[in-house]
């Protein structure tokens, strides 16, 4: 079995060491078989026969092969085995798993017992299997997977795909006899406090959870700064072990700060468990200092400064993968997010990989992060229960990441949630005071004023009204509820990039719905709601962030709209993130100043009926000339949304060349009319 040895297991990708650790993190990724079937092997609910199943590696789901199929995705059991070699070495020392996510229910087994169940698709969760392992042996590893509907689970259902299967990675965690705890909410064990943070001062407080199969006598934690050239600015030690829990306070002068895209600044926290004068654990991460306020009327602050959050929402989902991504994939998403200038992420309707809250620190991001509490809800106790459980988890996993600013608690529930949101909107401050509730959604309820913020999912000229009304109702909302911060957490509509129409304006507007749910969805029209979208959200300082719903295409077995079946087709970018749509550009140009931008759109519309066509430009530079068959039509001034409109513009009969040229480049288009 190849081994990948790394430490410390939530800031794997960050760090390199020539030091020797006491703990150990080694990949099982490799090297699994898998049954499409509760049964594994020969043994229900027993060990699975180590040649049975197909072999895979993970990340995996059984779904990457239906989940875009008309008959519909596969919801129930699969079932992982794998062969695990304990040297002898390991006999006195604790060994855990450490699952960054399995959907929905897993069930893990050692050696054809029984070791727990974990009941939630998002979040990580570990298991010790110390007495259930035997060093200098074989050991036979059984997961169960199944996510079939159930009662007591969220989500409920949604607008998107619940995928089954370990669908990210696996970790062996093994460690001496005291360690900083795994077993915290599955957490990393240390928890960072940030009590006050400015410009002059920062303090902070580290949680640090330890534990022992004997007492903790002789244990010492210490605990420590490093800024990026690795000096260390600021430290403590502490030999209190109260109930398993070690408090360290440091304060540093003149911090630092994290300041979002502009200067994502971290350093390196480093906590380190010692038994007897001996290092016997250490966890290592990345953190940033910083400190934000949402302002009623002014919108969001970071360090004490404006910033407007223009952001994109992002489904864990590719064409072909389904939700079993890798690094590769996260990082070839972050890098549309950096190119469209975005600088704000709802990930959405769940907790996503942990990898993308350590990529959204290094690069800056503000995120919002939400537990799939979405569209259903069951008024019983194991179902609240659990929502409690899955928002313990995410808070506490992602407690140190500078660039969770959200903490999401529902989105689009309607009828029954008061109490319930209530309760969850307590957890979270009370777990932590540092950050902002918030709540996604699309109707006019009590529950909605509960959180800290709250934001709207509107589609005004996609499923209904005009896109003319949008601002209107956000200034209503507004003077009807001056308290209340709000966002936009949704808005847009869909897209294919086969399906044109030669121009798109006020007057298509008639009985949007019925061709938001029908079959034609062309590109122009994503532009055009995208435009006035953006507009009326830009032109309002109380808006304190918005997101664009989607950055991707992705799966949804309940679409049957667009052309093609089983895909939320709203995203900016394609499900194979192959094409950027027209709207993709409209953002880049307004968002991403940096990067000189000039785009014509519609250019995939290359076979017309139509002779006549709007012809609609995104540019960064101050003027665009329009050329049609080498022949100058005009020169015109980008408006304020960084786009220029020629109207009505006549096209000869065969081939057109159509191109545009400013001080940011050249883009040119053959449109063919019949």
């Amino acid at each position: 079995m190849k081994k990948t040895v790394l430490f410390i297991a939530l800031a794997v990708s960050l760090l390199t060491t020539d030091l020797a650790r006491a703990r150990e993190v080694i990949s099982l990724n490799d090297s699994w078989r898998f049954t499409p079937a509760r049964v594994a092997g020969m043994n229900r609910w027993g060990g699975a026969n180590p040649n049975a199943g197909d072999p895979v590696n993970l990340p995996h789901t059984w779904n990457a092969a239906d989940f875009m199929s008309s008959s519909g995705y596969r919801r129930g059991y699969g079932t992982y085995a794998k062969q695990l070699e304990i040297p002898e070495s390991y006999r006195g020392k604790r060994v855990f798993l450490r699952f960054e996510g399995a959907g929905v229910v897993a069930t893990l087994l050692v050696n054809n017992r029984l070791v727990g169940e974990h009941r939630g698709a998002y979040n990580s969760f570990v298991f010790e299997i110390t007495d259930y392992v035997r060093p200098g042996a074989t050991n036979s590893l059984t997961v169960i997977c199944n996510n079939e509907p159930q009662f007591d689970i969220a989500p409920q259902s949604g607008d998107f795909n619940i995928y089954g299967g370990l669908y990210r990675d696996v970790w062996m965690e093994v460690t001496g006899p005291e360690c900083i705890s795994p077993l915290y909410f599955g957490s990393n064990g240390v928890l960072i406090h940030q009590k006050l943070v400015n410009e002059q001062r920062a303090e902070l407080s580290a949680e640090v959870h330890i534990s022992s199969l004997g007492d903790y006598q002789g244990c010492e934690v210490a605990f420590w700064l490093e800024d990026a050239a690795g000096k260390i600015v600021a430290e403590k030690k502490t030999t209190q072990v109260n109930n398993g829990i070690a408090t360290c306070f440091v304060g540093l002068d003149r911090p630092h700060l994290w300041n979002g895209k502009e200067d994502p600044y971290l350093y390196k926290a480093v906590t380190v468990l010692k038994k007897d004068g001996k290092e016997v654990d250490r966890v290592e991460e990345q953190i940033g200092l910083r400190y934000f306020w949402v302002d009623t009327e002014k919108g969001f602050f970071l360090n004490g400064k404006h910033l407007k959050l223009q952001g994109v929402c992002r489904h864990q989902d590719w064409a072909e993968l389904a939700s079993a991504l890798k690094e590769e994939n996260h990082l070839a998403d972050f890098d549309f997010f950096d190119e469209i200038g975005a600088n704000a992420l709802r990930l959405a309707h769940y907790p996503q990989a942990h990898f993308m809250f350590r990529e959204a620190d290094r690069r800056g991001y503000v995120v919002w992060e939400e537990i799939p509490f979405v569209s259903g809800y069951v008024a019983a106790q194991a179902f609240e229960d659990n929502l409690r459980l899955q928002l313990q988890e995410m808070i506490v996993q992602n407690y140190n990441h500078p660039s969770i600013c959200f903490w999401g608690l529902q989105n689009e529930v309607h009828d029954g949630i008061d109490a319930i949101v209530g309760d969850l909107n307590d957890i979270a401050h009370r777990l932590d005071p540092g950050r902002m509730t918030v709540q996604a959604t699309d109707q006019e309820l009590p529950f909605i004023h509960t959180t800290d913020a709250m934001a709207w999912n509107k589609y005004f000229g996609w499923y209904y009204d005009t896109v003319a009304d949008f601002g209107p109702f956000m200034d209503d909302y507004h003077a009807r509820y001056p308290d209340d911060k709000i966002g936009i957490s949704e808005y847009g509509g869909g897209a294919s990039v086969r399906q044109h129409v030669a121009a798109y304006g006020p007057a298509d507007e008639v009985d949007v719905r019925s061709t938001s749910r029908g079959r034609f969805h062309p590109e122009e029209k994503q532009t055009y709601l995208h435009y006035y979208d953006w507009k009326a959200i830009a032109e309002r300082d109380y808006v304190w962030g918005s997101f664009v719903w989607n950055m991707f295409d992705f799966g949804s077995s309940m679409r049957r709209e667009g052309d093609t079946e089983n895909q939320n087709d709203k995203g900016l970018v394609t499900h194979d993130r192959k094409t950027r749509k027209d709207a993709f550009y409209f953002y880049k140009a307004n968002w991403n100043k940096q990067a000189a931008t000039l785009h014509l759109c519609s250019k995939n519309y290359t076979e017309r009926e139509e002779d006549t066509t709007d012809v609609v430009v995104f540019s960064t530079a101050p003027s665009v000339k329009l050329y049609l068959n080498g022949k100058l039509v005009g020169t015109a001034k980008t408006d304020a949304y960084a786009t220029v409109r020629w109207e009505g513009v006549k096209l000869a009969k065969g081939s057109n060349t159509v191109t545009v040229k400013s001080a940011a480049g050249e883009d040119t288009a053959i449109w063919n009319v019949k």
